[in-house]
């Protein structure tokens, strides 16, 4: 911190503890607003300037950062090293053997999605790991693009990579040291993605991006199963394996090359150029890793040591990952896979898609289906998104990469009918050899039918054939939307619930002899399933031992995906030591602890239920409740960075305009903004209601329940950053009679003006009277929660952190003083198609660059200066000081650069939180 900033800062934080001294016995103020209200006069009277504030918010978003920092090292640290958990997993084997069972296969798998939650700068992710400065991770980045997403991913992937190998060689090594020997390819740990790849909800992702990013993917990791395999110590006849990597990588940069140039592409001539090179059989060729690994194997079992320990390890990473950096994940809707064979599955809107006239329909095209021979140009005519998404699979499979699977992931899916219709499209297009069907249970309607879909599922003859040509059931499960739509507390449980299910209904069907894939999808935030103890805490909230253990009892082999995601995500991937540790930390998650078939959160079944269902009753509520859609799309959605190449409508409608719902903001969006104005409603509403039923109950079931303390220490994190007084700060700028009665003690006769013109344009706006309405329902819950949390020995049951409630302070005042030069500005006539009265409106809803756009649009600045020499006659230059200039300089650049400050807030609020949204 500079001794500038500790000087502006020091005074504040004496100020702010003072404020809150007296809340026990006036628990109606309101410290931050009151502070933010003093830093506001400050900035009005010129004794507070904008770098005064921007020193002030650098030094405490470098302070959040830090603490963000030293957290992941703690969070990081519970699992110990790869060696001691490769130790104990072959310490509990009985026989190489059965290690080898129990390893050759991915376990976990590791995918790494994106959305809009990269808003840090690209070093921001090595800062919170340490290996760049801490500087790097409180800048907003300027943008992102598809293709840099694409990119972090990759460079994450590689990274993750080497952990994956480093994972084996531990493995093997343990397996050595326990046994004697050990002669098996160790792949416990897969790697997967879906950026580049996640058509749902965007069109902005062509067929030929998608070749193109598969291509990249196989030239990168043929690039580097070369460098591993040269930087082995050469006692090893290599030049076999490297003479068809080498040749194998001179052909896939030609491939890429060529499908990289979209302008040859858009011609018919240029497409089947690239397409004959990419199909043809020619040197070079390679579509399989199957015959490198038998011959690393067949070298290995001649070598010894840590040559060989390496070399099997190598050949690990291959089998996981084969001819790319990880599985890809193609992702659309479920209305997008029916509109793909409306035409050819003639199933009416209105049919019942459990009854037996729509399945068995969908049954008997599939088995009459007759597989398309297809190439690169049915691809290019083909304008449905469910259709070239099968013929895609095809072609990569086909001309890329045979031998790794990829997966379909259908979102918002609600019924067996559109599985159905997907597995008809991927025998349609001949890839349902390798391509897993996974249906996305996330909205509640989902959850209340999921064993009945998972029952007429496993019921028709056409899934069943299809999961036993794959060896496999892949579900997913999301965290995201339903911990919107339902809370996050219900919507654990429900995923929980549907694991479970899972097992339940394999083994009712006969299909107990699959391995079930369950990935677990969601976020780094609490909102979104990422639990902030530790990354075995985060392994175990997502897949608990309790369902782990029902698997094991049914006999089915299981492997568990979780998701990393975006900026937030890929840094814990950042250095070698934090990758190696994520990976320890999600085996050790796996290890299912003694005694847990027998957590007392099971056994006590009523009080689990109705924890469950009173959380979920108040949350739904919550989710449909007018005054919950005013404050989840009030400021703090606009207060968040753009963060993603994902595109987001605008969400903070100005008043007047269409109806509103919460199902108009994703998940990010939505978790983000209650962050923002401190107040995470959709992680600890209800929950002090539930536990106040019967609060002694729930705090033995807390001492007594592994389950149910994970559950309440991520409630008790949220609790800790929220305050509803915050939360009410931020709406009371929206309230008309604030500015109205701001100028009556005479000390701001200059503000006189323009509070009264905010007092005027805010007359009948709702926003505030939604907060208090919003805080009169939730209050009572949350002293509840307080009281119980304290019953069960959680300490921080008071305000939010101290830095978190400057940062607030600080935003208020900025916000203010946006608000305040939006009301000076001077009238204008109307043009462009805006007026003054929109401007304003444009700021008070924080859509400031379209504000500063449309000002600069209606006050141009003069450009004479960079002509006036050319011209012989004299004349004088005006020095600008008055007209449109100062106008610039007094109200456009000052309002441009205070919403900037208030994003950079928006960082640091996110790394108290741990994640953007």
């Amino acid at each position: 911190m500079t001794e500038r900033a500790d000087k502006l800062l020091r005074p504040l934080r004496t100020e702010l503890e003072r404020l809150r001294s007296k809340l026990d016995r006036d628990p109606l103020a309101n410290p931050v607003r009151r502070l933010s209200f003093e830093l506001s006069q400050d900035i009005e009277a010129g004794k507070l300037s904008l770098d005064d504030t921007q020193a002030m918010i650098e030094a405490l978003a470098c302070e959040a950062a830090s603490a963000r920092k030293d957290r992941g090292v703690a969070y990081l640290a519970e699992a110990g090293s790869l060696g001691e958990v490769a130790a104990r997993i072959a310490g509990a084997a009985s026989s190489a053997e059965e290690l080898e069972k129990q390893l050759a296969r991915p376990v976990e798998t590791i995918v790494f999605t994106g959305h809009p939650t990269f808003a840090m700068r690209r070093k921001g992710g090595r800062a919170l790991r340490g290996e760049a400065p801490i500087e790097e991770a409180t800048g907003i980045r300027a943008g992102i693009t598809l293709a840099e997403e694409h990119e972090e991913a990759r460079n994450t992937l590689s990274r993750a990579a080497d952990a994956v190998v480093a994972c084996g060689e531990a493995i093997v090594e343990a397996a050595e040291q326990k046994f004697g020997s050990a002669d098996f390819i160790p792949a416990p740990l897969g790697l997967a993605t879906w950026v580049g790849y996640d058509l749902d909800g965007r069109q902005d992702i062509g067929w030929p991006q998608i070749i193109r990013h598969r291509l990249t993917e196989k030239v990168e990791a043929l690039e580097d199963y070369e460098r591993r395999l040269s930087a082995l110590d050469g006692k090893a006849d290599l030049s076999g394996p490297l003479a068809t990597l080498r040749g194998a990588v001179a052909r896939a940069k030609v491939e890429l090359a060529l499908f990289s140039d979209d302008e040859m592409l858009r011609t018919p001539e240029g497409l089947a150029g690239a397409a004959n090179q990419l199909t043809g059989e020619s040197e070079g060729r390679l579509t399989s890793t199957a015959s490198l690994i038998e011959e690393l194997r067949r070298i290995a079992s001649a070598a010894e040591g840590t040559g060989k320990r390496k070399l099997l390890a190598i050949a690990g990473l291959m089998k996981v990952r084969g001819l790319g950096l990880g599985e890809i994940h193609f992702r659309l809707n479920a209305s997008q896979i029916r509109n793909a064979s409306r035409a050819l599955i003639p199933i009416s809107r209105d049919a019942d898609l459990f009854g037996h006239a729509a399945l068995g329909q969908v049954g008997e095209a599939i088995a009459d289906v007759s597989p398309l021979s297809v190439n690169f140009g049915t691809l290019a005519s083909e304008t449905s998104s469910a259709r070239r998404i099968a013929i895609l699979a095809k072609q990569i499979l086909k001309h890329i990469d045979e031998d790794t699977p990829i997966r379909l992931l259908i979102a918002e899916c609600e019924n067996p009918v559109t599985v159905l219709t997907a597995i008809w499209l991927a025998k349609r297009y001949g890839a349902e050899d390798r391509l897993d069907i996974c249906p996305l249970f996330e909205t509640a309607r989902s959850f209340e039918r999921s064993r009945r879909i998972l029952s007429v599922l496993f019921a028709q003859e056409a899934y069943r054939d299809q999961v036993r040509n794959r060896g496999r059931i892949s579900i997913e499960a999301g965290f995201s939307d339903a911990g919107r739509f339902m809370g996050q507390l219900p919507a654990t449980l429900a995923i929980e619930r549907l694991q479970i299910q899972l097992a339940e209904e394999m083994q009712h069907h006969g299909l107990e002899g699959l391995e079930a894939v369950i990935f677990n999808t969601h976020g780094e935030s609490m909102g979104r399933g990422g639990h902030p103890a530790s990354i075995i805490d985060r392994s175990r909230y997502a897949m608990t031992p309790f369902a782990r253990h029902r698997f094991a009892e049914a006999g089915i082999p299981l492997s568990h995906e979780i998701s990393f995601q975006g900026g937030d995500g890929y840094a814990w991937f950042a250095s070698p030591e934090a990758a190696e540790a994520v990976v320890a930390g999600l085996l050790a998650g796996r290890e299912v602890p003694g005694g847990a078939a027998d957590d007392p959160f099971y056994d006590n079944y009523e009080a689990s239920l109705d924890f469950y269902n009173t959380i979920r009753s108040e949350q739904m509520d919550l989710f449909g409740e007018e005054a919950m859609v005013a404050v989840a799309m009030g400021p703090g959605l606009s207060l968040l960075p753009p963060a993603g190449s994902r595109k987001t409508k605008r969400q903070f409608e100005r008043s007047g305009e269409e109806e509103r719902s919460l199902r108009q903001i994703r998940a990010i969006s939505h978790n983000g903004s209650l962050q923002q104005i401190g107040y995470t409603a959709n992680i600890h509403g209800g929950v002090g209601e539930a536990i106040g039923m019967e609060p002694e109950a729930y705090t033995e079931l807390f001492r007594n329940s592994d389950r149910f303390r994970r559950l309440m220490s991520l409630v008790a994190r949220s609790a800790e950053l929220s305050d509803m007084k915050t939360l009410i700060a931020y709406m009371k700028l929206y309230d008309g009679s604030l500015w109205a009665t701001r100028p009556i003690s005479g000390l701001e006769p200059q503000l006189e003006k323009a509070c009264g013109d905010l007092a005027a344009h805010l007359v009948g706006d709702r926003r505030y009277f939604a907060a208090l309405e919003l805080a009169a329902r939730l209050r009572p819950g949350a002293i509840a929660l307080k009281r119980g949390l304290k019953e069960m020995g959680f300490e921080r049951t008071g305000p939010a952190p101290l830095n978190l409630d400057l940062l607030h302070a600080l935003r208020l005042a900025l916000m203010q003083h946006m608000f305040l030069l939006g009301a000076r500005l001077p009238v204008f006539a109307r043009a462009g198609g805006f007026s003054r009265r929109e401007v304003l409106a444009e700021i008070l809803a924080l859509d400031v660059p379209r504000a500063v756009a449309q000002l600069r649009e209606g006050f141009p600045q003069r450009t004479d200066r960079d002509y006036a020499d050319l011209f012989e006659e004299q004349a004088d230059h005006d020095d600008g000081e008055t007209g449109y200039a100062a106008i610039e300089l007094d109200t456009i650049a000052p309002l441009e650069r205070a919403f900037q400050q208030c994003r950079e807030i928006s960082l640091a609020v996110a790394h108290h939180f741990g994640a953007h949204g």
